[in-house]
């Protein structure tokens, strides 16, 4: 995996945030039928997020260096 190639490093962006997204979202269904009340919905779904999108991130990095 050569991540390093200008052209490529948009594509490997938008899947990691498309990943991202769609984790975030799981959450936040998940969080919604459980009862849990909307700002806790709404926190858990941006925590998850931000995590799956930095550890995507950093997963990438290691990978390409």
């Amino acid at each position: 995996m050569n991540g390093n190639n200008p052209s490529q490093r948009g594509i490997w962006l938008a899947i990691i945030l498309l990943a991202s997204l769609v984790g975030g979202a799981v959450v936040g269904v998940l969080f919604h039928v459980a009862g849990v009340a909307l700002p806790a919905v709404m926190g858990a779904s941006g925590a998850a997020f931000m995590g799956v999108a930095s550890l995507g991130l950093a997963a990438h990095r290691f990978m390409t260096e």
